[in-house]
């Protein structure tokens, strides 16, 4: 990936968790393989584990989801006690996951995740 590109993607990344600020901690584009493509975590998350432990996820999503005839997984979020991870399809390789405190506004991440996905993929796609 070109270096532009990649600060385009952490910008508009940036953009994202100051909108949703202070719920939002985190947010990553990963590969479906589990590598970063570009991050902005907080300092008390590896962002290549995390990376590659949503690759997992996304996957064992993508299989129940077909496995019990689903249809296709648009965005999954699991609350912990700790924090809240969102994950979502950018496209057939990529994925977005967005990490945020217990109890965020999720209507507001949702709505801003919607955007972000539309800005990600026009990126990409260039």
């Amino acid at each position: 990936m070109e270096s532009s590109v990649g600060k385009e993607i952490i910008n508009t990344l940036e953009e994202f968790m100051g909108r949703v600020y202070p719920d939002v901690v985190g947010a990553l584009v990963v590969r479906r393989d589990g590598l970063p493509v570009a991050f902005k975590v907080g300092g008390e998350f590896n962002a290549k584990i995390v990376s590659a432990m949503v690759a997992i996820a996304r996957s064992t999503i993508d299989r129940l989801g077909a496995e019990l005839n689903l249809g296709e997984s648009v965005i999954n979020v699991a609350q912990y006690t700790r924090n809240t991870l969102l994950i979502t399809p950018l496209s057939k390789e990529l994925i977005l996951a967005a990490i945020a405190k217990p109890d965020p506004n999720l209507g507001l991440i949702l709505i801003e995740v919607e955007k972000l996905k539309d800005k990600l993929t026009k990126i990409l796609v260039e």
